[in-house]
């Protein structure tokens, strides 16, 4: 069932980085709680499928729309898939191109996201998961 997981959060990224709001909805629980480091306001809680369109504006607001995710790892722990992953865009306010090494953390069910967590920081996401790195097989990209 997990691996299935790292398969729908590879989808995920994929709805994100094409920029296709309604395929990233339909990956989504209606009672799906988002939360993300690079959204407009860090630490915002975004709830639902209005949640998720909100979090979108948010994103593009700060980055642009040019916004995109690179995985450079997946990860099954159980319940959960991690990715990590770098975060390429521009400021919309100063121009300034970023490349932000991250992570996010999902958790599905019902082949529905439930729940979906960028991080800035790889080792909060690890440590939020009560895993360490050296004990995870990584899933290439």
């Amino acid at each position: 069932m997990s691996e299935q997981n790292v398969e729908l959060h590879r989808g995920l990224y994929e709805a994100f980085n094409s920029r296709d709001i309604d395929s990233l909805v339909a990956l989504c629980d209606p009672g799906i709680m988002v939360q993300s480091a690079f959204a407009a306001v860090s630490g915002t809680v975004y709830r639902g499928h209005d949640g998720v369109r909100t979090w979108q504006r948010d994103l593009a607001e700060a980055w642009g729309d040019d916004i995109r995710v690179a995985a450079e790892a997946y990860f099954d722990i159980g319940e959960h898939a991690l990715g990590f992953d770098v975060l390429h865009g521009r400021g919309r306010h100063s121009g300034a191109e970023v490349a932000l090494p991250g992570a996010a953390v999902t958790r599905w069910r019902e082949g529905q996201c439930v729940y979906f967590r960028a991080y800035s920081r790889r080792e909060e996401a690890l440590r939020d998961l009560g895993v360490s790195e050296d004990g995870l097989e990584p899933i290439a990209p």
